[in-house]
């Protein structure tokens, strides 16, 4: 059954509680969104994401940005973690970005799809997901994949996306497709009318319902050119890395009757019950969905082939001044007393702070070396080292 927010639950209530507003980089607000969705989900593997080491050791360290970087933790891999979402994502977008690099050197270009269908409070969200790939299998392979390599097509990558708005559940497509050579304004109309007829139909086999004009839309994607096609790339994957977390926090954003985004559906679910119910909703629809495919070979045209020099006496300084051990006991407290973003945050900003981080620093070293203690004198310690902060 799918949740239907009440009219007047559409305005945010922020509050001051909560995950509302975590303090940190995008990699501590991430954890703080896990913890939320700990609270809520289904799922047992995202349920104790994060939690278990299996060494008994977790490890804190500060990657190039100066953002946390937590390791030696068991994670679930899931689309729906806020932090394995932004993990595995943001590797596959970076080779994504490197191949598109390559492929648009020379006499070639790209064209920027959005496919979407028509929807409507009440639609069951896997029904949807399942019109789209039919429609996609439809309009992309078979004829109308010939089509597109005659035009001289390569690669492609398509992302799914999603928000939920007054028409309820909105699952799309965004891709790039890339060719050979430049097209010209008379390929791209037929390009699109030919991906324009191949959807509708298929919409309209699988749904019964008609596409608005807006359902297929195409945009000529040249290097140089608004930011080019790297923009549009790191655009395409924008709901895997997680990036939207950059406004996820805005008054102005959070109360919009417009599309929700999977992260404020979960921040809100806090607070709202419909949000809650809602979440479920899309464990349900998106599980085992495939989130981003793309044609053979095209991430590894993207691998990183630089080699990198021979640092390691350097590195090691570095690391040990930028990384910090407690022990897996430790971690489990600070997780489920909701303190994780700010040990993540204070850790990020332990030159600012260093009366604050010293108090976590202790902590970190008492654990290693009390590794049996039970979790009810962590409780206790964590309380008693952090009332003043």
């Amino acid at each position: 059954m799918v949740a239907t927010p009440p009219k007047a639950a559409l305005k945010a209530d922020l509050g001051k509680r909560g995950i509302t507003q975590p303090r940190g980089s995008q990699a501590a607000q991430r954890w703080a969104l896990l913890s939320q969705a700990r609270k809520i989900t289904t799922r047992k593997s995202l349920r104790t994401c994060g939690l278990f080491s299996a060494e008994g050791e977790v490890k804190v360290s500060l990657n190039e940005r100066g953002h946390a970087s937590v390791s030696g933790v068991h994670t679930c891999g899931s689309k729906l973690c806020p932090v394995c979402s932004a993990r595995t994502s943001a590797k596959q977008l970076a080779a994504l970005e490197r191949a598109a690099d390559k492929l648009l050197q020379g006499e070639s270009c790209a064209v920027f799809v959005t496919l979407t269908l028509p929807h409507r409070m009440g639609d069951d969200l896997g029904t949807l997901i399942d019109a789209l790939q039919a429609a996609w299998n439809a309009s992309m392979s078979g004829r109308g994949g010939k089509v597109w390599r005659e035009f001289g097509k390569t690669h492609y990558l398509r992302a799914l996306d999603y928000t939920f708005g007054n028409n309820g559940h909105h699952p799309h497509y965004h891709a790039v497709v890339f060719f050979d050579r430049v097209l010209t304004s008379d390929d791209l109309y037929w390009l699109d009318m030919d991906l324009r007829q191949r959807w509708e139909r298929s919409i309209r086999k699988t749904l019964g319902r008609d596409c608005v004009h807006a359902a297929v839309k195409l945009d000529l994607v040249r290097e140089g050119a608004q930011g080019g096609v790297g923009a549009v790339v790191r655009y395409v994957g924008k709901a895997l890395t997680g990036v939207l977390l950059e406004s996820l926090w805005s008054q102005g954003k959070a109360g919009s009757v417009g599309g929700r985004t999977i992260w404020e559906i979960l921040r809100d679910s806090e607070t709202k019950g419909w949000c809650e119910s809602l979440w479920r909703d899309l464990e349900n629809g998106f599980h085992k969905r495939r989130w981003l495919v793309c044609s053979q070979g095209l991430l590894a045209l993207g691998e990183d082939e630089e080699e990198q020099p021979d640092l390691e006496e350097e590195f090691e300084t570095q690391e040990e001044e930028n990384s910090v051990l407690l022990s897996g006991a430790l971690w489990r407290t600070i997780n489920r007393q909701g303190r994780v973003s700010a040990f993540l945050a204070d850790f990020e900003n332990k030159g600012l702070q260093p009366d604050v981080w010293k108090r976590w620093r202790f902590l970190c070293s008492v654990s290693l070396e009390r590794k049996g203690a039970p979790v009810g004198f962590w409780a206790q310690m964590l309380s008693q080292a952090l009332s003043s902060i």
